[in-house]
């Protein structure tokens, strides 16, 4: 069976203290077909420095102005080519076997995207709390209304359904465009 391509977005303005890490855990993953679209929203530190010493599987985009963060996201999702979209911020990390999982789970079943849970870390990568999602599924969307507890680290979705449905970060949202992304689709498909 021919694996199919995760894109994972990582957008990215002055975050060079943790993004190695971020990277690295890309590269750690036991799922090997994947690209990093990394979309550089004019950084000022070290970012684009380290985000260029990796190989052919991060591509480097750099915005020539900052924008707000929605925006960011779709520019970056203009880039992207996989089957599956992820997310990551430049201080978080994946688990060794996050997409291998994730995959799996969305080639056997119909989801228009899956999450799951999340540990919240200090600097020393000392775990500071569990974050634990309800494992249900299907039409979810009147439960993530009472409890919403989608992590957008967590994510991964599938490309051809923002493409059909014409979805986006909403661009004129100052806060959580990923919330309102992820509430339509699970407004509308099961997840």
């Amino acid at each position: 069976m021919d694996l199919p391509l995760v894109s994972i977005v990582m957008n990215c303005y002055n975050s060079d203290r943790f993004l190695k890490e971020a990277i690295d855990s890309v590269y750690a993953q036991s799922y090997t077909n994947w690209e990093i679209v990394f979309w550089d929203n004019a950084s000022t530190d070290e970012s684009a420095t380290i985000a260029k010493s990796y190989d052919q599987h991060l591509r480097y985009f750099c915005a020539e102005e900052t924008t707000p963060l929605g925006e960011a996201r779709n520019l970056a999702l203009q880039q992207v080519s996989g089957k599956y979209v992820a997310f990551l911020d430049c201080d978080d990390l994946y688990l060794p076997d996050k997409l291998e999982k994730q995959v799996q789970l969305m080639e056997r079943y119909d989801y228009a995207l899956c999450y799951g849970s999340a540990i919240t870390l200090n600097e020393q990568g000392e775990e500071i709390k569990r974050f634990k999602v309800s494992n249900r599924s299907g039409d979810i969307f009147s439960a993530l209304l009472k409890h919403y507890e989608i992590n957008m680290q967590s994510v991964l979705l599938r490309r051809e359904l923002l493409i059909k449905e014409k979805l986006s970060f909403a661009t004129n949202l100052k806060y959580c465009p990923d919330h309102n992304l992820f509430m339509e689709i699970a407004s509308r498909y099961p997840v």
